[in-house]
């Protein structure tokens, strides 16, 4: 692959990671507010985030993996 592709696929790559960053620390921080509106209420919706980065690290890769 020449230089100028290699390049041009860098550069998507990081704007996706870059995109992906963001929207998880977006995500992350609109769930942790519902948590804690309705923390301490009885019977309360919990979304826990455990697995959240787990979900944006497979989106991460998605560049690598099917550019040909």
């Amino acid at each position: 692959m020449n230089d100028e592709y290699t390049n041009a696929i860098a550069k998507l790559h990081n704007a996706c990671d870059g995109l992906l960053a963001e929207t998880n620390e977006k995500m992350t921080k609109l769930i942790d507010d519902f948590n804690k509106k309705y923390e301490g209420q009885e019977d309360a919706p919990y979304c826990d985030t455990v697995d959240l980065d787990g979900k944006f690290t497979e989106l991460a890769d998605y560049v690598e993996d099917y550019i040909n």
